[in-house]
Formats: C-alpha cells, sequence, structure tokens
C-alpha cells in the first residue's frame, strides 16, 4: 500500500513539473514557425518576440504583432494540464499587456480587422473536423495600459480597465473610462464616460447591444477660412447605447442654455448610413462658426429633428423637421439690417455629386407658407426647374408676419381679402439662346387695400411732390414745375423709343414682365454674371420715386407690391409720363425735358427718332456711357451699337415706319456744347 502511494505522488510530481517543462520546450521551439502560421493564416505578417512557459502552466508571448493592426507588448495564457497533455494550447484565461489596435473601417461597415478575424476563424475551422470548437477561455483580461482603437476619418477610442468575457456568439467587453476623440473638417468631438459595456460578436467584430454612462464632453466646431468666432458646446449627463444586435446607436446629453437644461438626442444608424439629431430649443450659438456667410445664429434655438443619410446610390439625403427661433439674417442681398426670424422648416433635400433635388420643402413664417419642389443640375450646361406655392392666406395676416425691417415704406399699408400664388420657374442652358428658361405665375384670390402706406403712397405721383434723387438731391416734380413735359405734347416716337428699349410689352402687361425676367435671368446664368435686369417701366418708376437702387430681397419686395398699387391706380399714360420726366439720363440730369436741353439744346419735343433712341439708350447705363460719349467727343462704338439696337427695336414695335428708320440709322448725333465740349 505503501508503495503504490509513493508511486502515485511521483507520477504526480512528474506531470506536475515535468510536463510544463516539456511544454515551454515545445512552444519555445515552435517560436518562428507559430508566428508564420499565424501570419499565413491571418493573410498579414506576424510577429512573436519569444514565447515562454511556466511551471503554472502559463504561457506568455512577447512583442506580439499581426502587420499594423494589432500588436501587444505581451499576451498571457493560462492553459490548463489537459490541454498541454494533448498538445493543445487552448486557454481558459488570457491577459493582454500594453495592446495596441488601429482599425480602418470602410464605408459599408466592414474593416480590415473584422476581415482578420474571419480569416483566422476559417483557418481554425479548417483544421478541425470542419465546426467550430467550444471555446475554454473563461475571461480574457486586457490591463497595464489602454486599449486604443483609431478609426480612420473618425477619430480615436481609448479604455482602461478592459476586460472581455467570452461567451457562445463572441465575447462581452466590460471596460472602465472610455474616452472618443475625432475630428472632422468642420466639427471636433471630445467625449468620456465613467464606463461601458458591449457585446461584440465574433469573428464579425460587430457590436451588439452597448452602454456607456456617466458621461461629459465638448463639441467644437472648428473655425473656417472665415475665421468667425467659435465656442465648445459643453454637453453633461451623456449615456450612449444600443439597445438591441443592429439597431441605432442612441446618444443623450444635457446641455447647460444659460442655466437652463436642454436635452439633445443622437441616433447613428449603420445600417442605413443615417445620424438623426433631435432636440427641444437646443442652442446653436456653438456651431456659429459653420453657419453660411450672413446668417447669426449666435441666440438661435432649434427644435426638432435633423436627418442626414447615406444611401445606397451615392446620394445623400438630408431631412429637417423642425423650428429655428431668432435666427438672424444680416446679407446685404438679403437687406440693410439684420433681419430676425423664427421660421418653421420641413425639407427633404437629396445631394448627389453633379446635382441638387428638393422632393419637398415647406417654411413658414407666421401667417406665410412657402412650399417649394424642383431640382438642378450643376455643371455645364445648367438644367433645372423650381415650383414654389404660396398658401391661400389672409392679406392682412400676410403682411403683418413680414418683419417690420422688410416692410420698409409698406408700414402703415391696410389690406382686406385672401392671396394664394403658384410660380414655377425652368430652366435649360442647352436650348438655343432665348429659349433656356420658362417661368408662369398665377394667383388665386385678391388683396383689397382700405389704406395707402403713407410713405409710399402711389397717389402722389399724380401731383407736384417732393422727390428724391439717385443722388441724395431733392426735387419738386409734377405738372407745372421747370422741365416737366406732359406726355401729350411729344411726339409718339419719343415714347416708343423708352418703351422699345425698356419695356416692349408695356402697355400689355400688369406691371411686371414673366418673359424677360426669365429671359434677363437666362442671360445672367449663360454670362455667369448680373448682365441684365428685367424690370419694367413701372417697376423702375416705383424703384425711383420710393425706394433705393440697392439690389437686394427687402427692395424687391417693396418694389413688386407697390407696382402693383401703381398699376392698380394709375393709368399707363400716367406711368409713362412720370416716368419719363423722372429717369436719370446724364450726370446729374433727370427727365426727358432737362436731358434734351443737356444733350441737344432743344426741347423734348422737338427730339428726332435718332436723338430720342440716344435719350433711351442712356437708361441703362446713364453715368458710363454719358462718360464714354464726353471722352470720344461724340458717339464712341459702344454707344454707337446700343443706339443702333434701340432703333431697330423702335422699327421692329412700329415706333418709327421704315423710312424715319432709315432716315435715323445714317443721321448725325450733333450735340450740344454743354454735354460735349468742341474741340479747341
Amino acid at each position: 500500500m505503501i508503495v503504490r502511494e509513493h508511486r502515485t505522488i511521483a507520477v504526480t510530481v512528474l506531470f506536475a513539473v515535468g510536463v510544463p517543462v516539456g511544454a515551454a520546450c515545445w512552444v519555445d521551439a515552435r517560436t518562428d514557425e507559430l508566428a508564420e502560421q499565424l501570419g499565413a493564416a491571418g493573410g498579414v505578417p506576424a510577429r512573436i518576440g519569444a514565447i515562454d512557459a511556466d511551471l503554472s502552466g502559463a504561457i506568455r508571448l512577447t512583442d506580439v504583432a499581426f502587420g499594423d493592426l494589432v500588436s501587444a507588448d505581451a499576451i498571457e495564457a493560462s492553459v490548463g494540464m489537459g490541454s498541454l497533455l494533448d498538445g493543445q494550447l487552448r486557454a481558459d484565461e488570457i491577459r493582454v499587456e500594453g495592446p495596441h489596435v488601429a482599425i480602418r473601417v470602410d464605408a459599408d461597415g466592414d474593416s480590415d480587422l473584422a476581415r482578420l478575424a474571419h480569416r483566422l476563424a476559417a483557418r481554425r475551422t479548417s483544421r478541425g473536423s470542419g465546426q467550430e470548437q467550444p471555446s475554454h477561455v473563461r475571461r480574457i483580461v486586457v490591463a497595464g495600459g489602454t486599449l486604443t482603437a483609431r478609426v480612420a476619418g473618425l477619430g480615436e477610442l481609448t479604455a482602461d480597465g478592459v476586460e472581455l468575457v467570452p461567451d457562445a456568439g463572441g465575447v462581452r467587453v466590460v471596460t472602465g473610462p472610455v474616452r472618443a476623440r475625432g475630428k472632422g473638417s468642420r466639427i471636433g468631438v471630445d467625449l468620456a464616460f465613467t464606463r461601458s459595456a458591449a457585446e461584440l460578436r465574433l469573428p464579425q467584430l460587430r457590436f451588439g447591444r452597448v452602454l456607456a454612462v456617466g458621461g461629459a464632453g465638448t463639441v467644437t466646431a472648428l473655425p473656417g477660412s472665415d475665421s468667425r468666432p467659435h465656442e465648445a458646446l459643453a454637453l453633461r449627463d451623456l449615456a450612449a447605447g444600443r439597445r438591441i444586435a443592429g439597431g441605432p446607436l442612441e446618444i443623450r446629453a444635457v446641455i447647460d442654455d444659460s442655466g437652463v437644461s436642454r436635452t439633445v438626442a443622437v441616433d447613428v444608424s449603420p445600417a442605413d448610413f443615417a445620424v438623426t439629431v433631435r432636440g427641444d430649443r437646443v442652442p446653436l450659438r456653438a456651431l456659429a462658426s459653420l453657419a453660411p456667410s450672413g446668417l447669426d445664429v449666435t441666440d438661435t434655438h432649434a427644435t426638432g429633428a435633423v436627418t442626414l443619410r447615406r444611401r445606397l446610390d451615392h446620394t445623400v439625403q438630408l431631412v429637417a423637421d423642425g423650428k429655428l427661433d431668432h435666427l438672424v439674417i444680416d446679407h446685404r442681398t438679403f437687406a440693410t439690417l439684420p433681419i430676425t426670424v423664427s421660421t418653421a422648416v420641413r425639407a427633404e433635400v437629396i445631394l448627389s455629386a453633379d446635382a441638387i433635388a428638393v422632393p419637398s420643402a415647406t417654411f413658414a413664417l407666421g401667417a406665410i407658407e412657402l412650399t417649394a419642389n424642383g431640382w438642378l443640375r450643376r455643371g455645364t450646361p445648367v438644367s433645372g426647374q423650381l415650383d414654389l406655392q404660396l398658401a391661400s392666406t389672409s392679406c392682412a395676416a400676410l403682411l403683418g408676419s413680414l418683419p417690420e425691417s422688410l416692410r420698409g415704406p409698406l408700414d402703415g399699408m391696410g389690406v382686406t381679402g385672401s392671396l394664394g400664388a403658384h410660380a414655377r420657374l425652368a430652366i435649360d442652358l442647352a436650348a438655343p439662346a432665348g429659349e433656356g428658361t420658362t417661368l408662369a405665375s398665377s394667383l388665386t384670390g385678391r388683396c383689397v387695400v382700405t389704406a395707402e402706406p403713407p410713405a409710399a403712397d402711389v397717389m402722389t405721383l399724380t401731383a407736384v411732390s417732393e422727390q428724391q434723387l439717385a443722388d441724395g438731391s431733392r426735387v419738386r416734380i409734377g405738372s407745372g414745375e421747370p422741365d416737366w413735359t406732359p406726355l401729350r405734347g411729344l411726339p409718339s416716337h419719343i415714347a416708343g423709343a423708352f418703351v422699345s428699349a425698356e419695356d416692349a410689352r408695356f402697355w400689355e402687361h400688369e406691371g411686371f414682365d414673366l418673359h424677360q425676367i426669365a429671359r434677363s435671368l437666362e442671360i445672367d446664368l449663360r454670362e455667369h454674371r448680373l448682365a441684365r435686369g428685367g424690370s419694367t417701366i413701372s417697376q423702375q418708376l416705383v424703384k425711383n420715386a420710393f425706394l433705393s437702387q440697392r439690389r437686394s430681397f427687402d427692395r424687391k419686395l417693396q418694389e413688386a407690391i407697390l407696382t402693383w398699387r401703381l398699376e392698380d391706380r394709375l393709368d399707363k399714360k400716367q406711368i409713362l409720363e412720370r416716368y419719363l420726366n423722372i429717369i436719370e439720363l446724364g450726370p446729374r440730369v433727370w427727365g426727358i425735358g432737362a436731358a434734351a436741353k443737356y444733350w441737344f439744346g432743344i426741347s423734348a419735343r422737338e427730339l428726332s427718332a435718332r436723338q430720342a433712341a440716344f435719350l433711351a439708350a442712356l437708361t441703362s447705363q446713364p453715368a458710363s456711357m454719358s462718360r464714354r460719349v464726353r471722352r470720344a467727343g461724340g458717339l464712341d462704338p459702344d454707344s454707337a451699337d446700343r443706339v443702333s439696337i434701340v432703333l431697330r427695336a423702335m422699327r421692329r414695335d412700329g415706333a418709327i415706319g421704315g423710312e424715319t428708320y432709315e432716315a435715323a440709322k445714317t443721321s448725325q448725333l450733333r450735340f450740344a456744347t454743354t454735354a460735349v465740349p468742341a474741340e479747341r
């Protein structure tokens, strides 16, 4: 009995000491071979600096790397006795020291690390019975530093105190503090969580359920080329999680808004490449440097949701449904003074490499509700279409919804009735010149004016009134004033010259010529500049009588309403007569009477067809054309061409007959010395 017990002890000692020592010799001899096999299995160069085994059954691999993807200072595995006796290295616990992971994620969510895991798993299956062998690893501990993952184009994630617990589908990851940092072209993110947990599927390396809590951080709008001031958006009570595998990653945070807590939520859905941001009165001041030029969001609050989605056809879809409060528009092309608005927006925009499509967009400003849809194809030639619909609304509510600084001289106007409108613009610059744009509009309902605006009452144009001219001077204009020229005393070719040059459909339209507006837009698009205006004589009279010369949205809006009032209250002859007596026709020369005297030393009723054509040619460029003529001592080539164009238009419109046209083409213009000094 004693001999048998001694034999048992001897065998036990032999296995306890001899097997680990033998295993150490076995694994040490296979270091290079094992690295080569791992590299072949993973499809990347593998490196193992050394392999050591101790008497406890622990095997330690130092200086381990799979290409540039994964590296570690050391990996230590606790190998069971049975595994060693079978000549296998199946561990029940693995400890990783000083790891470094650099992941490059593809557009479809796959990564080079996942592909490496796939290859290793396939190798393991092929060497066995064809089925995956169950893992004996109870847990994997990351120690002696942090686990770092760098995702190309996104940023870096670091975690301390990482523990991986294998389960049937992969591993459960539990961490201590986690920090995520990223930087895009204009946005920087720095977030920190106190702890996190996640399910990681193997070998796909895809996350299932995820939870990170106790977070705080900042989102910073990085300065652009305009170097506008920027500040960080501070977040607290930050939590992130995915409730179900494959579902969206939900992020919740609280923003301090001058002592008021605002909650913001972000949902990231890798399945359809979408990011959704939701919030209630979220301050946008930290994003001020990202706002387009002319928009000030320093005091703006946003409510609602915005979704940005990359679609399978490589387009990007933007969907917005919400409200912006206290948005400031400060741009000279919009208005002279900053305009503060609160607007509701519902819109879908689709962006591609060569086009922009707006399936639907609705903007509400008070009672004003505009709906738009259309598309624009960039490049050469440009093409597109835009439909605008103004919902039928009370006229008083429409006028009252305009910010005060937009109303300008319209303040005090009283209206009743209701109004709706529709407009369609189509552009196709591949069409022949003159056919590249079309513009159509229609109105429903009608506004009735009960009180004209005191600062812009069009009825003052029927009597003598003081007028501020474009150069800032003020004069009295009206019947009986010096240089006033009644229309009825002028030959028909004089009025005809200005109508043909400036507004050929003056006698037919109701203040607006949509064909000319479309034609002007086409010329501007083809020449890539503001080359031509589309204003009618009625619009020009309103602009000269009541408004500034600026080209801006507010002035155009005021001009449109006052033109409607002008056409409604005055007849065409009254409009044309006032226009001819107020138009600028030379250096500090205003009106047809003063112009005839300045340029030719005669009265307006004595003007010939060619002289009338010259004065009409001045209307579009009175200052520059006057300088050219004065320098040339007569008609310079450019001015002569302009006069010829007006004469042909007069002949086309019937303002002059064939004989008068032929005579006017060759007649000489003799300028008064007040305008063109004689050579000495």
